[in-house]
């Protein structure tokens, strides 16, 4: 057996067994505290659906420390405020973004400086500022953000309580939170909060756009930064309340490459949680065609989906948090479609229980699953 084969096999071992460890669910998504030394990022990250309008806006801010913080080599920005706005008819999705300076970010837990990591029971509770350019403010019951002059984009909303991954702030790492030497960690908040009220307007053209029904999912990433290669998607039904989010692909650690992945699908018949501790995934990945498709099987239930958008959709090239800074990492459609297959095993092996679509799904490749033809992320 290859040496690269061994460590990974030790790998996947290690995690089965202490997998057995009972450990407490957590909630992450406050803030973390950086520390002395970097790379080390977190990012925050909402995506809301109106389903009256079938608009679709992003918001993603977070800090980025590097290896060697301060230094004049440093090429790209460290922290970012981005807003994202998708039409829904087939056209790209626009980004618009602000830069501001260490100096001008405010981070609090319960209106204090933060001190230590989120505490692994706490309800969160924390506003997040960007001097002049507004707030991010959670706290157990509802979401408040006000963020203006954001690349000529000004966005104000409220959502409701989240609806979270699974009790007592699991997410969908579980005890794999715990693990100390991973290179990246994925907390979902919220699959589906109620969307109360947004109030979206673009200075340059005069567009306003409002809404006050839909739904959001909410997020956050902490670690060194994103990994070499991965998808996201998620999506929620209206009607049904049906959810589903994924993240995929490839870590680094150490000195090899470890493929993983962390699956949540939640409906009225299964409330399923894959991660490499439980289950086996195979997978297919062509950004160029805009399209995915996995197989992920558990002893107990097996899961066929894919997630596909037009390639013209995904154009936009996005920032993303790495160890350098917020650099042109992805691309992104918020009007994919997903479907997906459900099965559960029985005596006669694993039964067919459920088929679901979700429109207007979001979908993101990253790294070297970037299309390597057209790659809007790679200077000319």
């Amino acid at each position: 057996m290859r040496d690269r084969e061994r460590n990974i096999l030790v790998f996947v071992l290690f995690f089965g067994l202490i997998s057995q460890v009972p450990l407490a669910n957590t909630n992450q998504y406050d803030p973390h505290l950086f520390p002395a030394d970097g790379p080390f990022m977190e990012g925050w990250y909402a995506r809301i659906i109106d389903f009256e309008s079938n608009h679709s806006f992003g918001i993603l801010f977070g800090q980025v420390m590097t290896r060697n913080q301060g230094s004049h080599f440093e090429y790209y920005p460290l922290n970012m405020v981005s807003i994202i706005h998708s039409k829904g008819d087939g056209s790209s999705m626009q980004s618009f973004n602000v830069y501001p300076s260490n100096d001008d970010i405010e981070v609090t837990v319960q209106g204090k400086p933060v001190t230590s990591n989120p505490d692994f029971k706490s309800l969160a509770n924390f506003e997040w500022k960007a001097k002049p350019y507004g707030y991010f403010k959670v706290n157990g019951n509802e979401t408040r953000f006000n963020f203006t002059n954001i690349g000529g984009v000004s966005f104000i909303g409220v959502f409701g309580p989240p609806k979270p991954w699974g009790p007592n702030g699991e997410g969908p790492e579980g005890w794999i939170d715990h693990v100390p030497f991973l290179p990246l960690h994925w907390f979902v908040y919220s699959l589906g909060s109620e969307l109360v009220n947004y109030n979206w307007v673009n200075e340059d053209t005069g567009e306003m756009l409002r809404g006050r029904w839909g739904l959001v999912h909410q997020e956050k990433n902490w670690g060194k930064g994103f990994p070499p290669a991965w998808i996201w998607g998620e999506g929620v039904d209206g009607p049904s309340g049906s959810s589903f989010a994924i993240s995929l692909g490839v870590l680094d650690i150490a000195t090899f490459d470890v493929p993983a992945h962390l699956i949540g699908y939640r409906s009225s018949e299964a409330t399923l949680n894959f991660r490499p501790t439980n289950s086996l995934l195979t997978k297919y990945i062509d950004g160029c065609s805009g399209v995915m498709n996995a197989t992920v099987t558990s002893l107990t239930n097996k899961l066929e989906f894919e997630i596909r958008a037009a390639p013209s959709t995904f154009q936009t090239c996005l920032l993303g948090p790495t160890e350098a800074g917020f650099a042109p990492v992805c691309v992104e459609s918020y009007i994919a479609l997903a479907s997906f297959h459900v099965y559960k095993l029985t005596l006669n092996g694993y039964e067919l229980i459920e088929t679901r679509t979700f429109k207007s799904a979001a979908l993101e490749f990253g790294g070297l699953y970037l299309c390597t033809e057209k790659n809007p992320c790679q200077k000319s």
